[in-house]
């Protein structure tokens, strides 16, 4: 759910680049507003990939696969003239896809450098470990908490005494000598009384 989030906000960011680009170019050189406005767009689809996926080794596929569709998209609808060549001219040259190229490589770029500076929660009961290459969070089992012991009880379990255990006589074992039949095979020990 997280990458798909990402997915579609790296999207927009670059999809919004035109519209940037539309209203910089009016204060700004051509070349400024081209710039300016997809280091925006690589911010835009940066920071919240690194956000949402903390895993550094997927997070660099939002900025990457949101500002690639960004850019084939346009490509696509003019190659089948399913859009007018006037309205994408602009962001059809070359210079303008070699820029968005580099910014879409710097954003996943950055999107990982990100995720591994962003800090991992801390949550409690909660640790880490390692199996495998693989991490994952076990339950620290929690100590039960008892009353203290009384002495008395102590005493009490130090003192009991332990049966006398006698050989029985049909296999050879030792077992208790107040058993009637043996517990390990069975057969009569001695009478009841």
């Amino acid at each position: 759910m997280r990458l798909a989030l990402a997915l579609i906000i790296s999207y927009a960011a670059f999809q919004i680049t035109p519209i940037l680009l539309m209203i910089l170019s009016g204060l700004l050189p051509d070349m400024y507003a081209m710039i300016i406005s997809l280091i925006l767009a690589m911010l835009i689809s940066a920071i919240p990939s690194s956000i949402l996926l903390k895993n550094s080794n997927i997070s660099f596929l939002p900025p990457l696969i949101g500002g690639s569709i960004s850019l084939l998209i346009p490509i696509l609808l003019s190659s089948i003239q399913a859009i007018s060549l006037d309205l994408f001219s602009q962001y059809l040259q070359p210079h303008y896809m070699i820029y968005h190229v580099i910014i879409v490589v710097m954003a996943s770029g950055l999107s990982i450098a990100l995720s591994r500076m962003y800090p991992k929660p801390i949550v409690e009961g909660v640790e880490e470990v390692k199996v495998e290459e693989e991490v994952r969070a076990e339950e620290i089992p929690k100590k039960e908490e008892r009353p203290p012991e009384r002495v008395e009880e102590k005493i009490a379990r130090v003192e009991e005494p332990k049966p006398e255990l006698i050989k029985c006589p049909h296999c050879g074992q030792q077992i208790p000598s107040d058993s009637i039949f043996c517990p390990l095979c069975g057969e009569r020990v001695r009478r009841e009384e």
